[in-house]
C-alpha cells in the first residue's frame, strides 16, 4: 500500500463504479486501521482495484474464520457436556482412571490414540475395524494414485526427452540453415563483386574499342584489312582451293577427256584466279603489318 492516499471526503455527485469501489475500500481501511492513520496510497484505477480485491479476500477469510470459530465453540461445548456426563457416570460407580493398573492405563491410552488417529468417536471394536478397513481402502487408493502418478511422470519424462531431442535437432537444423544462409550471402556478395568487375571491364573495353576505332578512322582505316574482311577472304580462298582440288581430281579421273583444250583452259583460269587471290592477300597482309 505504498504511495497510497486516503481521503474521507466523497464528492456529492453521481457515483461511478470506481467511486463505489473507492468508498468500500475506504470504509474497509477505516475498519482495519481504526484510529490509526490510513497509509498513503495512489488514487487510480489500478490501485483501487487491487485494494478492492484485497478487501473481498479479507472479508471472505474473516467469514470463514467466524464459521470455523463458531464450529469449534459448538464442538467444545458438546465435548464438555459429554465429558461431564461420563464424569457423572464414573462418580456414580465410584471409579477413577487412577484405579486401573499400569498395563490397563497403557491399553486405554493406546486405544484412545488409535481412536484419535482413526478419527473414531466411539472406540468400539466394530468402529475400529471399520475405520481400519476404511484406512486400508484409502491406503490402496493412495497407492493406486501413486502408481498412476508414476506412470504419468514416466510418460511426461519420455515426452520431455523426446521434446529435448526434437529441440536439439531443431537447433542443429537452425544452425545449419544459418550457416548455409551465411555462405549464400557471401557467395551472392562475391557474385555481385564479380558482376560489378565484369561490368566495369566491359565498359572499359567498349570505351577502348570506341577510342581505337576513332583513331583508326583518323588514319584512314580500310575495310579490306580488317580482321573480319581478311577472314572472309581466307574462307573464299579455302573454298577456291577446294574447288581447284576437286577439278584436278576430276581431271585425273578422266582417262579420255572429252575436250582436253577446254579442260586445260579452265584449269589455267582457276590457277590464275588463285594466284590473283594469293597476291591480293599478300598485299593486304603487308599493308596491315606496316
Amino acid at each position: 500500500m505504498s504511495h497510497l492516499r486516503g481521503h474521507k471526503d466523497i464528492p456529492s455527485v453521481e457515483l461511478t463504479g470506481m467511486d463505489i469501489k473507492h468508498r468500500e475500500v475506504l470504509q474497509w481501511l477505516h475498519e482495519v486501521y481504526g484510529e490509526e492513520q490510513i497509509p498513503v496510497y495512489e488514487k487510480n484505477e489500478r490501485s483501487i482495484n487491487i485494494l478492492h480485491q484485497l478487501m473481498k479476500a479479507s472479508k471472505r477469510s474473516e467469514d470463514n474464520a467466524k464459521v470455523l470459530a463458531a464450529d469449534y465453540t459448538k464442538k467444545a461445548a458438546e465435548y464438555n457436556a459429554e465429558a461431564m456426563q461420563k464424569k457423572n457416570w464414573l462418580d456414580a460407580l465410584k471409579f477413577s482412571p487412577d484405579d486401573l493398573s499400569e498395563e490397563s492405563q497403557k491399553s486405554v491410552t493406546a486405544l484412545a490414540n488409535t481412536a484419535q488417529v482413526l478419527d473414531v468417536q466411539s472406540p468400539t471394536s466394530t468402529n475400529i475395524v471399520l475405520a481400519l478397513n476404511q484406512l486400508e481402502m484409502d491406503h490402496m487408493k493412495v497407492v493406486n494414485e501413486l502408481e498412476q502418478e508414476k506412470g504419468r511422470k514416466a510418460c511426461l519424462l519420455e515426452m520431455s526427452q523426446q521434446l529435448s531431442r526434437k529441440l536439439e535437432e531443431i537447433k542443429r537444423i537452425s544452425q545449419q540453415a544459418e550457416a548455409t544462409w551465411t555462405l549464400q550471402q557471401e557467395e551472392l556478395s562475391r557474385d555481385a563483386k564479380r558482376q560489378q568487375f565484369s561490368r566495369e571491364k566491359s565498359n572499359n573495353y567498349a570505351a577502348d574499342i570506341t577510342h581505337y576505332e576513332a583513331k583508326l578512322r583518323q588514319v584512314g582505316l580500310s575495310k579490306e584489312i580488317t580482321h573480319s574482311h581478311l577472314c572472309a577472304k581466307w574462307a573464299d580462298l579455302q573454298a577456291l582451293e577446294k574447288q581447284v582440288k576437286e577439278l584436278e581430281q576430276q581431271l585425273q579421273n578422266y582417262t579420255l577427256p572429252p575436250d582436253m583444250a577446254l579442260a586445260e583452259v579452265k584449269v589455267q583460269e582457276a590457277r590464275q584466279e588463285l594466284a590473283s587471290i594469293m597476291d591480293g592477300l599478300a598485299i593486304t597482309c603487308k599493308t596491315s603489318m606496316s
